[in-house]
């Protein structure tokens, strides 16, 4: 983080955000997610303190009281009940000061299915950035979330018949699906209609042959959004970009072990977006810096819109690329206009 006081800062409101539950209104708790992001792109302690109070007034719920315990043995047996993200929370949290972080994660995900759409990905989001800010709140609370609201996407792949590129596997699946299977209020719901239908699971190819499927999917996922920028596809990129750090926490055989169950859950996302990736945009031309650009996100009240520039931000100094600033710059833009027609119409 930025210096001391933020961090600080940062620390006591994640301390703090354990007393909200899982869920909130409209959505799950995005709060801790949002203040590490507002952290790293420049926020001030007394922005920190703004956003919180504004997500406690405006969104959050109170965590229920946690009236059951869950061992560290007994854990797995709550996989998908959503009653359980408390007492998993507390289970998960005194494993880690016991064990560490890393040991108590690589054991998790050995135990049971990788389900990173879970959530719509906000598990695994959430875990991500716990495990950025080194908060051991927030992992075991990204873990906790990961089994009780558990969504693992059943599809299995053919070895041989394997995707040319990132692109053209989301194409296939996208091509399979009709617009009759995804209808539904939220991604989640989506996701799972497209789970359960057998053109998907048929459709789903093997990721390519590369080097590095992580920075593959990472420039499709940012492309695609380039192109369109549905809702959905955002959440894509920013789960690539928290697979990347979960998967750079675990040792190398795991890791691998872990991304096709990425590969497949992504697959799945886009199945629901049924847009073909390959539509024509024009390239990014840019009239702004990141510095504006996290200004300006710092300023935002948008969850979603502080996670994308942030994203766009650690994955544009990780590979740069146009499409990152120009994308992050569009969102912000956007969101800046709405405000101001919020305030207009006041």
């Amino acid at each position: 983080m930025r210096n001391d006081p933020v961090k600080l800062k940062l620390n006591e409101f994640l301390d703090a955000n354990a007393r909200f539950d899982l869920m909130a209104r409209g959505t799950t708790n995005h709060c801790p997610m949002a203040l590490v992001a507002l952290a790293g792109m420049g926020a001030s302690p007394t922005r920190l303190q703004e956003f919180f109070d504004m997500w406690e007034r405006d969104y959050a719920f109170s965590a229920p009281p946690v009236n059951t315990i869950v061992s560290r043995h007994e854990w797995s047996r709550q996989l998908g009940n959503a009653a359980a993200f408390g007492a998993l929370r507390l289970c998960f949290l005194d494993w880690i000061a016991e064990a560490g972080s890393v040991p108590v994660i690589s054991a998790v995900l050995k135990e049971v299915p990788f389900a990173p759409a879970t959530q719509a990905f906000h598990a695994l989001i959430r875990l991500a950035y716990g495990i950025e800010a080194a908060h051991p709140g927030e992992i075991a609370s990204g873990l906790a979330a990961l089994i009780s609201s558990h969504l693992p996407i059943d599809a299995r792949f053919d070895e041989a018949r394997t995707a040319e590129n990132v692109d053209a596997g989301f194409d296939h699946v996208v091509r399979a699906i009709d617009d009759s299977v995804v209808q539904g209020n939220s991604i989640t719901s989506r996701l799972r209609a497209v789970a359960c239908d057998v053109r998907f699971r048929q459709a789903v190819l093997a990721p390519p042959v590369v080097v590095s499927l992580l920075d593959d999917l990472a420039q499709a996922t940012i492309g695609a959004y380039w192109r369109s920028p549905d809702f959905t596809v955002l959440h894509t990129v920013t789960a690539t970009h928290a697979a990347r750090i979960l998967l750079a926490q675990l040792p190398d055989a795991l890791a691998e072990q872990l991304l096709p169950g990425l590969w497949i859950a992504l697959c799945a996302a886009y199945a629901t977006v049924r847009r073909p990736v390959n539509v024509e945009r024009d390239s990014p031309d840019v009239d702004v810096g990141w510095n504006d650009v996290c200004r300006m996100a710092v300023a935002s009240n948008d969850d979603h819109v502080i996670k994308l520039a942030y994203t766009c931000l650690c994955e544009d100094r990780r590979n740069p690329s146009p499409l990152y600033l120009a994308s992050a710059a569009r969102i912000v833009r956007l969101d800046l206009v709405k405000q101001q027609n919020r305030v207009v119409t006041k």
